[in-house]
C-alpha cells in the first residue's frame, strides 16, 4: 500500500468516525447514508464531484467526499465542520429538491441580465446560512475551514466580499478571511 493510499484510508477512517456527531449536530433523528468517500478524482467525478471537495446530492440525499482534495486543501482537521456542513444542506437550506428550484427562482429574479450567477449566488447564500448558524450556534470551527481554503492565491473581489461578510457576521479580525 502507497504511502498516500495509507494516508487516504486514515483519513477515510478519522472522517467516518466523526459522521454519526454530525448528524446529531442538526438533530438525533437525522438518517442519512454513510458519506461516499472518494480516494480519487475518478471516484470523485463518478460520483459528480468536480468543482469542490464535498457536495450533497439533493436527488438522492447522498453526501460525497472527495479525501484528495481534502488533503490538498489542508482540511483534513474539519471533518465535523465540513460533514455538518454537507448535512445542513439537506436539513436547513435548501433542504429538498422543490426548496432549491424556489431559490434559483427568486435569486435568478434578483439577477436581471445574470441569470446565468444564479446557482452560484444561491449556493453562497445557503453556504452563509448553515455556516453562520453552524459557527455561532454549535461553536465549530467553521473559519479555521475558510482560512484553511483560502491559501495564499490572489482573491476574487467576489470572494473577498464573501469572506468580509463572514468576518463582520462572526466578529473577526480585518483580514482574517478576506486580504488586502
Amino acid at each position: 500500500m502507497s504511502t498516500t493510499t495509507k494516508r487516504l484510508e486514515e483519513l477515510r477512517v478519522r472522517w467516518e468516525a466523526a459522521w454519526p456527531g454530525a448528524l446529531e449536530i442538526w438533530s438525533r433523528f437525522t438518517k442519512l447514508s454513510f458519506p461516499r468517500w472518494c480516494l480519487t478524482m475518478t471516484e470523485a467525478k463518478r460520483e459528480g464531484l468536480s468543482d469542490s471537495f464535498a457536495m450533497i446530492r439533493l436527488h438522492d440525499q447522498a453526501v460525497v467526499i472527495n479525501l484528495k482534495d481534502v488533503i490538498d486543501d489542508g482540511i483534513g482537521a474539519y471533518p465535523v465542520e465540513v460533514l455538518a456542513h454537507e448535512i445542513g444542506h439537506h436539513i436547513y437550506v435548501p433542504a429538498s429538491l422543490l426548496d432549491h428550484g424556489r431559490l434559483l427562482a427568486r435569486t435568478r429574479r434578483g439577477l436581471p441580465n445574470r441569470e446565468h450567477a444564479a446557482p452560484l449566488i444561491a449556493n453562497l447564500y445557503a453556504d452563509l446560512l448553515i455556516n453562520d448558524r453552524l459557527q455561532r450556534q454549535e461553536d465549530l470551527d467553521i473559519a479555521g475551514v475558510y482560512q484553511a481554503i483560502t491559501g495564499d492565491e490572489p482573491q476574487q473581489p467576489l470572494w473577498k466580499f464573501y469572506l468580509r461578510t463572514y468576518e463582520i457576521l462572526w466578529s473577526l479580525e480585518r483580514v482574517t478571511l478576506a486580504r488586502d
